[in-house]
Parts: structure tokens; sequence; C-alpha cells
């Protein structure tokens, strides 16, 4: 297993996903719109991120490109908020107040959310299918975008005494759905159920996802769609939450789902008809896979039931904290991954212990300079790593992942957070 080095994508800078060893040293700035926080959730094969970071004061968040040389601001389609989510997809408020009062973005402005893709370096709107919210959730190498689009039906399952349940507000059904070139197709649900989402899609235009009910178990069938169909992808023992994140080209799944008792949930891999339970890190008690790259390799976050999380890779059977792959003087605790490219770059966000703040990182496999003589992974990972505590200030921005809604359950991390 190659080690991890470690960067920091500061303001106005970046990384890019092809820089060599020599340039580990990092930057040592702010997040590049002037906040505290920024996330990393997409690689592309040219070198380019995508995520988001919050601008000058914490009060809003938008939309970021990170490029080998500089960072572009995607900004927003009129509102206060957007954010790339996964991959090179995600949402925009516009500057229209949802007419039902929802708040679809979980960003407290209760504006119009709005389905973005990244194309050609800017934020391009999908449609919708009449209802009034949608986002983009992930996208593949050929043009397509998997995420989801409120229809005109309003689903009595939002509806908890009459009313429509904080922090969404959602009053409309949100069902999953495809764009290709620009034009949108709904995807079926699975038999009984009345929302979902597609979360992420190949290049074979396989998408996985989640469907179920509005309030109660939103994602409670774990689904990959082959030839339109959904196919339930099955649980580890729960029965409330199955929510696939990543899908790649040999229709290999990831994501999270619920142990017996539904009282937490697993990281897991499916393929082949089986889903196997990839675990936690050590004396964690919650962890999602969010993303899989062709190699089989998967990322994403592992938790304890106090919410102190840590970034992990998963090969070959094994899961590793990451913290335990980079420089052992790294000032970052990587506490979220969000995305590995075919090249094995790990992108997510951390914890800068001498900033007290929440940058985005990308770690790059040392692949040169590494003792030929050293056959074993083992020679390249350090002891367990102290755990640390997401800053006070950084937490209070987290919110709820736009997949996943629903009431949180016990270890159950908000891992990648939307705008405020």
């Amino acid at each position: 297993m190659p080690r991890c080095r470690r960067f920091f994508l500061g303001r106005g800078q970046g990384t890019g996903g092809r820089v060599p060893p020599s340039a580990s040293q990092g930057l040592k700035e702010r997040s590049p719109l002037g906040g505290n926080l920024a996330v990393a959730a997409g690689a592309s094969a040219a070198g380019s991120l995508a995520g988001y970071a919050n601008l000058t004061g914490n009060t809003a968040q938008h939309a970021v490109l990170w490029y080998a040389n500089t960072t572009k601001d995607l900004g927003t389609l009129g509102g206060k908020n957007s954010a790339l989510l996964n991959q090179f997809s995600g949402f925009s408020e516009s500057s229209t107040t949802d007419p039902l009062g929802q708040n679809y973005c979980g960003t407290g402005t209760n504006l119009i959310c709005l389905p973005i893709t990244a194309t050609s370096g800017s934020a391009v709107q999908l449609p919708l299918l009449g209802g009034n919210n949608g986002a983009g959730f992930g996208n593949n190498d050929v043009g397509q975008v998997a995420g989801v689009a409120q229809t005109t039906f309003q689903d009595p399952s939002c509806l908890v005494n009459g009313q429509p349940v904080k922090p969404f507000l959602q009053v409309q059904q949100a069902v999953p759905v495809v764009w290709t070139n620009g034009n949108i197709r709904h995807l079926p649900l699975y038999a009984g159920d009345t929302e979902g989402s597609a979360n992420a899609i190949n290049n074979l235009g396989q998408a996985t996802g989640a469907s179920g009910d509005c309030v109660n178990a939103p994602t409670a069938h774990g689904v990959v769609w082959i030839n339109g169909q959904p196919v339930n992808l099955g649980n580890l023992g729960g029965s409330l939450n199955t929510n696939p994140f990543a899908i790649n080209n040999l229709t290999q799944i990831t994501g999270t789902s619920d142990v017996a008792g539904d009282k937490t949930s697993h990281a897991f891999l499916w393929q082949k008809g089986k889903m196997q339970d990839l675990g936690t890190l050590a004396g964690d008690t919650y962890s999602a896979g969010y993303s899989i790259n062709d190699l089989g390799q998967i990322v994403g976050q592992s938790c304890n039931a106090a919410n102190q999380c840590r970034a992990f890779l998963w090969q070959n059977g094994t899961m590793m904290d990451l913290n335990s792959l980079i420089p052992a003087n790294s000032p970052l605790y990587l506490y979220f991954a969000g995305a590995i490219d075919e090249f094995g770059v790990i992108a997510g966000y951390a914890v800068d212990q001498s900033a007290n703040n929440s940058p985005a990182f990308v770690a790059v496999p040392q692949l040169f300079g590494v003792n030929p003589t050293e056959t074993s992974s083992v020679a390249h990972i350090r002891p367990a790593v102290p755990r640390v505590t997401m800053p006070v200030g950084v937490r209070a921005q987290m919110r709820p992942d736009l997949r996943t809604r629903g009431v949180q359950r016990t270890g159950m991390s908000p891992s990648l957070p939307p705008a405020r």
C-alpha cells in the first residue's frame, strides 16, 4: 500500500491530482474562499478537484473547482449558497423563496434549490420534473448526472401530525432521476416506496441510490438501476437504512447500511448480488463508504459514538485509518474522505490542528522514493493516531447530508455537509 502524502488546498491555489511528491510541502493558508471550511468531494482524470468552501465570515458556501495552480468560485444561481456534493454535481440556490416553505437544500434560507453540474468550468443548471427543487449527486465520464428532483405531487408521508418536518420542511415528492445531455429521466422507485434519490452513476449508465418514504425511512431500500429497473441491494441486518453512495464501472457499490437493531450503520461493498459488511475502524460504531474506484479501493468515514470521525481507506479486505498513512508531522487530521480516483488520489476534508479550521485535502500516493526492499504495507503504517474533535465553530456549520434524510441515529455522522 503506497503511503499517502499530504496536500493542503489553500486560498486561490490547488494541487491538482498529478502533482509529484516533490511538491509535498503544502500551503498553510485558509480555505480558498476565506472561510474556515472547505470540502473536496470529487476528482477528475485530468487532475481537477471539485467541492465547496465557506466564504469569509462563514455565512455562506460556494461550489468550487481546484485546478493545478488556481481555484475557481462557481458562484450561485442568484441565491446565497451552492455546492458540488459528489464528483462534479450538486446544487445552487436561486433568489426565489420556495412558495411551499420548503428548505430543500437544508441551509435555512428556504430558497429554491436547483440541481447543477460543472461543465467547462461553469455551473450549469439542470431541469426539474415540475416540482420546486432538486440536486445533482454524481456524474459519470459520458455526460450523465444522477440526482433527485421533486414532482408536483404533495407526498403525505412527508408530514407528521399534518406538518412538514425540520430541517428540510419537505412537502413535494422527491424522486430519483438521471440527466443525459440536459434531458431529465425519472427512474422507477422500488415497489411500494414513494421517495428516492440516485446518488451515483457509472460509465455504463448504471445508477445507484435509495428509496423509501419521506420521513420515517427515506433510505429503506438501497437499489441499483440496471437497464432502468431497480434491483434491491439487500442490507446488513437492519431495515430502516441502506444508502449507496458510489458505483464503479465493474458494478461494485459502496455506501452504508443499518446493522441489526437499526441503531447504527456500517460501510459495505456490494458485488455480484452480495453485500459485505466492511465494519468500522477500531473503537468506532458507524462507518460509510463514499467512493470506490475500478480497483475496488473504497474511501469514507468511520466515527465513534461521540461523533469523532476519521477518514479511511479500505482495500484487500482491510480498513485503514488514513491518518496512519500520512507524515507524522502533518498538522492535518483527515476527518472525511469523499473521493478516490483510478490513480488512488484521495480527496476530502480535514481538521488543521495548527489553525483550528477544516481545509480540503488531497492525498497523493507516494509512488516515488519508496525503498524497493519494502514489500509490506506495514512498513508505511505508523501507530494509532489520537482522535481529534471537529472545532466547535466548524461543527456548528455542519448540516445533514442531502443524500441522507430522516432522523440521525446513534453514532451517525453528518458526514458531507451541504452549505448553510
